[in-house]
């Protein structure tokens, strides 16, 4: 909410989930009384009377600085053909020498109008906001608006859970290639491969977060990283629960990739 009221310029809306309600013909709804229903946004807070339009100018300048001027920590938010403003944060937290972010970046677009608000939060990070949140919330701005212009039709494919003995590995960045960016940044954005991958910190492992799916819905099962000897014995890393109320973590046993449904007809 407070970030529609930066992009827009000051109105704070109450948050709502419905726009509209028609009838089985495609009429409006109309109440008892024969009144239409009414689903239209309604106003919390007017800060254009309390802000200057040149001091919200001021907010939403460096918004846009963040993410399109060099040195920002949002570099990794660029869209190529759209301008994106927002901010990082990053909620620092040790617990035991072991750093646990929760990495946060909310932005909008498009800049000079801006349509709209995405805000991320990642728990478990120990990369900051730029790195961990910035490149999920740009990858649901870039596809939002990809499906206004009717050029993006995500392809669902069928996954099989992740079993990993630590699942609860910390994120420490995430980067989207083969997309809608605008090149490199400051922060070493890679862009030499496609798909998505997350860097984890424990590990050198890159696994992919979102294959691409075959014409039958299926995705190729990426192969296991190569066993490495290990002098001593590692010691289990605890998660949160753990630490909390005990015990140790037994992972379940894999669960097969369901077959997906095949469809007939025009569907």
């Amino acid at each position: 909410m407070a970030y529609v009221a930066a992009a827009n310029g000051g109105t704070c809306y109450y948050p709502r989930l419905v726009d509209k309600v028609l009838d089985q013909n495609g009429t409006p709804v109309v109440d008892e009384q024969g009144k239409t229903v009414n689903f239209a946004p309604r106003i919390r807070a007017d800060l254009r009377n309390e802000v200057s339009p040149q001091d919200m100018e001021l907010v939403r300048r460096g918004l846009w600085k963040v993410v399109n001027e060099d040195g920002g920590t949002g570099g990794r938010a660029r869209l190529k053909d759209v301008v994106v403003a927002g901010k990082t944060g990053t909620a620092q937290a040790t617990d035991r020498g072991q750093e646990e972010n929760v990495a946060w970046f909310a932005c909008f677009a498009p800049f000079d109008h801006p349509k709209y608000v995405v805000a991320v939060m990642v728990q478990g990070a120990s990369g900051h906001g730029g790195e961990v949140a910035g490149p999920i919330a740009t990858r649901i701005l870039e596809r939002t608006l990809a499906q206004d212009e009717g050029k993006f039709d995500m392809q669902v494919a069928w996954i099989a859970p992740a079993h990993h003995p630590n699942p609860l590995q910390l994120i420490k960045s995430v980067s989207y290639t083969g997309s809608n960016v605008g090149g490199e940044d400051e922060e070493g954005a890679d862009t030499s491969q496609s798909g998505a991958t997350v860097e984890m910190a424990d590990s050198g492992a890159q696994p992919d977060v979102e294959p691409e799916a075959d014409a039958a819905g299926q995705v190729k099962r990426a192969r296991a990283p190569r066993a490495q000897p290990v002098s001593a014995p590692v010691p289990e890393r605890r998660g949160f629960f753990q630490r909390l109320f005990g015990g140790h973590r037994n992972p379940p046993a894999a669960i097969p990739t369901p077959t997906p449904p095949r469809r007939s007809g025009g569907f």
